[in-house]
């Protein structure tokens, strides 16, 4: 928390401009600050700052937003002021009739919640962590392209031709619709010469960056314990965790369900009670796929397949595997909290 003394520069970040809010809290004076995103310039604030500061005991708190940017401007900042990154998701809108969005706005905003003791703070995942985080990104970028040219080819076979869709991604698979692009009349012929020669590309472009993910779980012990659990591998082990940890950060399991995504909606009036559909602003979907996908085998485990048995039967597979979803959540919140093995955990989990 800030003291009497200390000086408040909340910015709203920009690739060219800064706009910020400089309030001096033994003075209680207010003023609009605008810069150009410059080294120089964001050191001479922070200079200024500091030196007007320190004559009455105080310190400079930087406040920004958890856009793109922050990891360079602490690394300038250093320590000569504190980084407060925030959350401005997690912020209350105002009134609808208030509802305008300037830089002046969105800066009265992030001072104000912070000077209430209310203003939400970001995580700030350390340059390893947001390392892995852009590997495991790029492999969802490259597989993501890969199934769409994947689904572009498979609609074209179903719609011009009455060749088999099955089996066409092994190896033996790939050769077959290379010997069908050969036999295909121009200029059909060159579309799919581009799109099997671009699938091609990825897959050599994915194989490196897996290898590269797999030695990364083989030396990250987390990882390997995640991939204990029937249903998640080492890629998927690795994906999980760059997302979410380190496991502190969550309060509990319930919050990291609802930050995959996980956590059904609730309307309430009065006596009426609704339970409305997942997900929801500022959730993680990737974090939510990797969980999803994995309760395809997890559901077999034999501490969730009563469960899934007891809820399939009333509601369906569909709910039944967002039920194990949230379960499996609850096992990983517990095996990377108390750092245990999944063969070490209690049966009942919640």
């Amino acid at each position: 928390m800030y003291t009497e003394n200390d000086i408040i520069l909340a910015v709203d970040y920009h690739d060219k401009t800064i706009t910020g809010r400089r309030f001096n809290c033994n003075t209680g004076e207010e003023r609009i600050v605008k810069m150009d995103t410059t080294q120089e310039q964001i050191c001479q604030l922070i200079d200024t700052a500091v030196s007007e500061a320190t004559q009455v005991g105080g310190r400079v708190i930087w406040i920004m937003e958890s856009t793109t940017g922050w990891a360079r401007v602490k690394r300038l900042i250093g320590s000569r002021a504190s980084c407060i990154v925030a959350n401005v998701l997690q912020m209350p809108l105002p009134p609808k009739a208030y509802r305008r969005k300037t830089d002046k706005i969105d800066t009265g905003r992030i001072l104000r919640e912070y000077l209430n003791g209310s203003l939400p703070y970001a995580y700030q995942p350390s340059l390893s962590v947001r390392s892995v985080r852009r590997l495991v990104a790029v492999r969802e970028n490259l597989v993501s392209r890969r199934t769409a040219l994947r689904n572009w080819i498979g609609r074209y076979l179903a719609h011009e031709t009455w060749e088999a869709r099955t089996g066409l991604w092994s190896k033996v698979g790939m050769r077959r619709l290379k010997r069908i692009t050969a036999s295909t009349r121009e200029p059909d012929k060159t579309v799919l010469t581009v799109k099997l020669t671009e699938l091609e590309q990825l897959e050599g472009l994915l194989e490196p960056i897996e290898k590269r993910i797999t030695r990364i779980c083989e030396h990250w012990h987390q990882a390997q314990r995640l991939d204990q659990i029937y249903g998640i591998a080492q890629i998927s082990a690795v994906s999980i965790l760059a997302r979410i940890w380190p496991i502190k950060r969550f309060a509990s399991a319930e919050e990291l369900i609802s930050y995959a995504g996980l956590a059904p909606g609730i309307r309430e009036s009065d006596q009426t009670l609704r339970i409305g559909h997942i997900g929801g602003g500022g959730t993680d979907k990737h974090l939510r796929h990797y969980i999803i996908e994995a309760t395809i085998w997890a559901r077999q485990i034999p501490r969730y397949r009563p469960t899934y048995l007891r809820v399939m039967h009333k509601r369906g597979k569909k709910i039944a595997r967002l039920v194990v979803a949230r379960l499996l959540l609850r096992s990983i919140y517990k095996m990377l909290d108390c750092e245990i093995g999944f063969n070490q955990m209690p049966k009942k989990v919640g």
